[in-house]
C-alpha cells in the first residue's frame, strides 16, 4: 500500500513543471543576439564586444544575427514572434524601442511586448558632409546651403540619423531632401561618393570614418562636445537647446523568466565596466550608464526615451507613415 501510494505522488509530481526535479540552468545551448541592423552599424559592433565577454560568462555561444529592414522593425519582430525562453534576445536601440512608435502608423510589434534588461549606454551623432566640401563649419555649411539652387540630399539609415537631420532642417531653416538606406553605413558610402551631401550617424558607427580622414565631421548633436572629440564643436553651439542622444540596449520578450533577465542584466553591467571594454566604448563614443542599474532602471530608461523621442519627431515636423 506505501508503495502504490510513493508511485501515485510520483505520478502526480511528473505532471507539474519543476516540482520533484531541479531546473535546467540557464543558458545550456547557443544564445541569439537579433541585430535589426546591418554589419558595421553601431549595434552590430557593441553587440559583438559584449556578446564576446558574455560567452566567457555563460559558456555558450552567443551568435549575432544581423536582420536589417524598416528601421529595425523586421529584427525586433523576429524576437517577438521567437520562443520567450532566453534564446533569442534583440540588441535593441532608439529605433526600435523608442522613436518608431511615433514614426508608423502601424508596426509588426510593440515596444511594450519586450523588457530591457540592461542599457549598453547613450550616443551622440554626428553631422558629416564630404572630405573635401568647401565648408568647415556648421556656419558654413549653413551659408552655402542657402546660396545653392540645386537640391541638398541627406541620408539616413536608422531613425537616430533621420530625426537630427530634420531637426536641422526646420532650425537651420535650410531644405534638405531626405534619401532612405537599409543602415548608416550605405548613406556614409554615398556620402564619401559624392551622392548626398549630409548624414547624420551615430559617434560609433561615424568614429572611424572621420579618424581616418574619409568624411568630415561638423558638428555633434550631444548638448556639450563629445570627449572623444573635444574640438568639434556641438551642435547647440549654433542652435541653442539643439540635443539629440540615441542609445543601445539588450531586450527580451517581457515573458521571459526574471532569473534570466536578472542573470543578463549583471553579466551585462559587469562586462560594460571592465576597464578594458569600458575604455574601448568610450573611445568609440559610446557613455555606459552606472554599474548599479538593474533591470527596473534599464527598463524605465528606455520607455522615457520613447516619451522624449516622440517630442523630437513632433519638432522635427516628421509625420507618421
Amino acid at each position: 500500500m506505501k508503495r502504490r501510494k510513493t508511485l501515485g505522488l510520483l505520478g502526480s509530481a511528473a505532471l507539474w513543471p519543476g516540482v520533484g526535479r531541479a531546473e535546467t540552468p540557464w543558458p545550456n545551448k547557443p544564445v541569439k543576439i537579433v541585430v535589426p541592423f546591418g554589419p558595421g552599424g553601431s549595434g552590430d559592433i557593441v553587440s559583438r564586444i559584449v556578446g564576446h565577454e558574455l560567452e566567457k560568462r555563460a559558456g555558450q555561444p552567443f551568435i549575432i544575427e544581423n536582420k536589417p529592414g524598416a528601421t529595425g522593425m523586421v529584427g525586433a519582430a523576429i524576437v517577438k514572434n521567437s520562443p520567450a525562453d532566453g534564446y533569442t534576445l534583440l540588441h535593441g536601440s532608439t529605433s526600435s524601442l523608442a522613436a518608431n512608435p511615433s514614426l508608423y502608423k502601424q508596426m509588426t510589434y510593440d515596444p511594450d511586448e519586450f523588457t530591457t534588461v540592461a542599457v549598453d549606454g547613450t550616443i551622440p551623432c554626428f553631422m558629416l558632409v564630404g572630405k573635401d566640401a568647401p565648408y568647415k563649419s556648421v556656419k558654413e555649411f549653413v551659408a552655402w546651403a542657402k546660396a545653392r539652387k540645386e537640391p541638398i540630399f541627406s541620408g539616413y539609415g536608422n531613425t537616430s540619423s533621420r530625426v537630427p537631420s530634420a531637426l536641422f532642417d526646420v532650425q537651420s531653416g535650410v531644405r534638405l531632401e531626405e534619401v532612405a538606406y537599409k543602415d548608416a553605413v550605405p548613406a556614409i558610402q554615398d556620402l564619401i561618393g559624392g551622392r548626398i551631401h549630409v548624414t547624420f550617424p551615430d559617434l560609433v558607427i561615424g568614429e572611424s570614418y572621420v579618424r581616418s580622414g574619409q568624411v568630415r565631421a561638423l558638428a555633434v548633436t550631444s548638448a556639450e562636445r563629445a570627449p572623444q572629440f573635444p574640438d568639434l564643436e556641438a551642435m547647440a553651439e549654433t542652435y541653442p537647446g539643439f540635443e539629440v542622444i540615441a542609445f543601445l540596449s539588450f531586450t527580451a520578450r517581457k515573458e521571459v523568466p526574471v532569473e534570466i533577465q536578472k542573470k543578463l542584466n549583471g553579466w551585462i553591467m559587469e562586462i560594460l565596466h571592465m576597464p578594458e571594454v569600458h575604455k574601448r566604448l568610450i573611445e568609440i563614443g559610446i557613455t555606459p550608464p552606472p554599474r548599479d542599474w538593474d533591470v527596473g532602471k534599464c527598463d524605465a530608461f528606455v520607455k522615457r526615451e520613447r516619451v522624449q523621442w516622440a517630442k523630437y519627431i513632433k519638432l522635427a515636423r516628421i509625420e507618421p507613415q
